[in-house]
C-alpha cells in the first residue's frame, strides 16, 4: 500500500466518484480505479459498493477511510516539518474556492504567493462553502475559501470581510410582495429558489424561513449565483443574494425586499490542527496581503 493509493480512497469516499477524484487529483480514472483495486486486494477487503450514480463506502470501507485520513495527515506533517528543519518552503496546498475570483482576490494570492513560495505547487478546487469544510476535514483540501456563519465549527477561521445577503425578488412582483402588510411573510409565501443543502445560501434561508416557523421548500435549485440572480429576474422565484452582486447587476430587473438583511461573512478556513502548518501560515499571510491590497 502506498501513499497515492490512500489519497484515492479517502477522495472518492468524499466526492463519491472516480471521475470527480480523478479530477481532484490530477490523475487519470483508470489510475485512480487501479489504486483502489489493489487496496482492496491487498486488503483483501470491499472498500466500495458500486453503484449507477458513484460510489460509497462499505463497512470495511468506513473503518479503512478513517486510518487513511490519520496516515495521509501524518505523512503531510512530516514534510512539512522537514521542509520547516531544511529553511524551504515547498510543497503542495489544495485550497477549495467559492464565488468568482475576483470577489476572493485569487489573482492577488497567487501573486503573492508565488513571490513568497515559488517552490509551492497550488490547485484551487471549486466547491460550496460546505463541500470546502468537509473536504478540510476530511484532509482533502488543505485550506478554503467559505461564506457564511461558521458559529460552533471546530476550524481556525480568518475573517476576510462581512458580507450582507438580501432577499431578491422579480421587480415585476413589486406590488405582490411591497404593497403587503407584511411584505416579508408575502415574500416568503411565494416560491423560492434554492441551492444545495451544503450551501451557505441554504443555510441562512433555512434558517431566514425558520425564523418564522416556516420550512424552507425550494422550488428548484442552482449552485450557480449568476444564474440564480438571472432566474429570479426571470421570474423564476426569490432568493437570497449578495447585495454587492445586486448592486453590480445593472438589468433592473430584480430589487431587494426593504429592511431584510441577512448577515455573514466570507473567511479563509484552515483545520485546527493542520498537516501543514508551515505552508499553511505562508497562505495565510498570502491571503491577508491580497485582501490589504
Amino acid at each position: 500500500m502506498d501513499i497515492h493509493q490512500l489519497k484515492s480512497l479517502v477522495t472518492i469516499a468524499r466526492c463519491g466518484t472516480v471521475a470527480r477524484a480523478a479530477e481532484l487529483l490530477h490523475l487519470s480514472q483508470p489510475a485512480i480505479s487501479a489504486h483502489i483495486k489493489g487496496l482492496e486486494e491487498e486488503l483483501r477487503v470491499r472498500l466500495f459498493e458500486r453503484h449507477a450514480r458513484g460510489m460509497t463506502l462499505t463497512s470495511a470501507g468506513e473503518a479503512v477511510f478513517e486510518h487513511a485520513k490519520r496516515a495521509l495527515h501524518a505523512v503531510e506533517a512530516i514534510r512539512d516539518e522537514a521542509n520547516t528543519l531544511n529553511g524551504e518552503i515547498a510543497g503542495e496546498l489544495v485550497i477549495g474556492t467559492v464565488n468568482e475570483p475576483a470577489f476572493l482576490r485569487l489573482p492577488a494570492f497567487l501573486r503573492h504567493m508565488r513571490e513568497a513560495a515559488p517552490h509551492v505547487a497550488i490547485s484551487l478546487v471549486q466547491a460550496t462553502s460546505g463541500a470546502v469544510l468537509k473536504n478540510i476535514e476530511d484532509g482533502v483540501f488543505d485550506a478554503g475559501f467559505v461564506e457564511g456563519r461558521l458559529d460552533g465549527l471546530a476550524v481556525d477561521a480568518m475573517l476576510l470581510r462581512p458580507v450582507e445577503f438580501v432577499v431578491g425578488y422579480p421587480a415585476a412582483w413589486r406590488e405582490r410582495i411591497e404593497a403587503e402588510p407584511d411584505a416579508l411573510a408575502a415574500a416568503l409565501a411565494l416560491p423560492w429558489i434554492g441551492t444545495s443543502s451544503d450551501c451557505s445560501f441554504h443555510k441562512l434561508t433555512k434558517a431566514l424561513f425558520a425564523g418564522h416557523g416556516l420550512p424552507f421548500t425550494p422550488a428548484l435549485r442552482t449552485d450557480d449565483e449568476a444564474l440564480l440572480l438571472t432566474m429570479v429576474g426571470q421570474e423564476a422565484g426569490l432568493s437570497l443574494v449578495r447585495r454587492d452582486m445586486l448592486e453590480a447587476h445593472a438589468k433592473g430587473d430584480v430589487r431587494a425586499l426593504d429592511g431584510v438583511v441577512v448577515d455573514a461573512g466570507m473567511h479563509f478556513v484552515t483545520a485546527e490542527s493542520p498537516a501543514k502548518p508551515g505552508l499553511l501560515r505562508v497562505a495565510q499571510r498570502a491571503v491577508r496581503r491580497a485582501w490589504q491590497d
